[in-house]
């Protein structure tokens, strides 16, 4: 009879922690990877005559960063279309956007004529660029593209990154996002306060997960334990009616 229950038990406790980490894997933590940290200062280069840095582009204004390719024939093209509409909805103009290609094949042509495509050429508001140091900068980010040698294409994120004034990323967004989430990243770039990421403290005891900036990990939090809690006194109110039905017998 215990052995039915605790078949029981243990079914319920495995069903309760894949549900729990299936939602951390699905997120993966990607967008709290290297929240403030420092963006690497990769060099720039715009055209054959214009080059700078990360943190020199950032110094005025803080900067959304939007990580593309432009033989890409998948999210790029979209998301950077999406990018641009949702950018033109919040209408601010208190911010720069560095759109600049992963892929070491692109040429300042091919960035060139991506601007044309999106008709952000002229707009000192974009900047697209390539740079030859983009694995320390995907590193910064915590961007990882895998190539895919049979599709010719790199399995990848769409990604914008926001950087403040001191060159400190403080907001990242994985995937197509709306205008709020939008607005959420410029305001965090900009120094207000971002409800996304909460750290340790007396306010958020109970959080499932609690996420360190130092080291960019999450630790189990006590909201994990009130997650799984159900399946604890399931298997006990298994055992308590099961002693009660024995003394009853007897």
């Amino acid at each position: 009879m215990y052995k039915n229950y605790i078949f029981i038990f243990l079914i319920a406790l495995v069903f309760s922690a894949v549900d729990v980490m299936g939602q951390v894997t699905q997120n993966g933590w990607k967008e709290e990877r290297q929240i403030y940290q420092k963006v690497y200062d990769a060099k720039l280069v715009m055209d054959e005559q214009r080059s700078t840095t990360i943190l020199q582009l950032a110094q005025t204004k803080p900067l959304i960063i939007a990580l593309v390719f432009t033989r890409c024939t998948g999210v790029c093209s979209p998301f950077l279309l999406q990018l641009k509409e949702n950018l033109q909805l919040i209408g601010k103009k208190n911010f720069n956007v560095l759109v600049i290609s992963f892929d070491v094949r692109d040429s300042l042509k091919d960035m060139a004529m991506l601007a044309q495509i999106f008709d952000l050429k002229t707009n000192p508001q974009w900047t697209f660029a390539v740079t030859g140091a983009i694995d320390s900068l995907n590193n910064s980010i915590g961007f990882d593209p895998v190539w895919d040698a049979k599709r010719q294409q790199f399995e990848h994120d769409a990604i914008a990154v926001g950087v403040n004034t001191e060159g400190i990323i403080t907001k990242k967004l994985i995937g197509m996002r709306n205008s709020k989430d939008l607005e959420l990243l410029i305001k965090s770039s900009e120094g207000e306060f971002s409800p996304s990421y909460r750290l340790p403290g007396k306010s958020n005891l109970f959080s499932c997960f609690n996420y360190n900036p130092q080291t960019g990990k999450n630790m189990p939090g006590l909201g994990l334990l009130f997650i799984l809690l159900p399946a604890v006194i399931t298997f006990l109110l298994l055992v308590f009616i099961n002693l009660l039905a024995k003394n009853y017998r007897t």
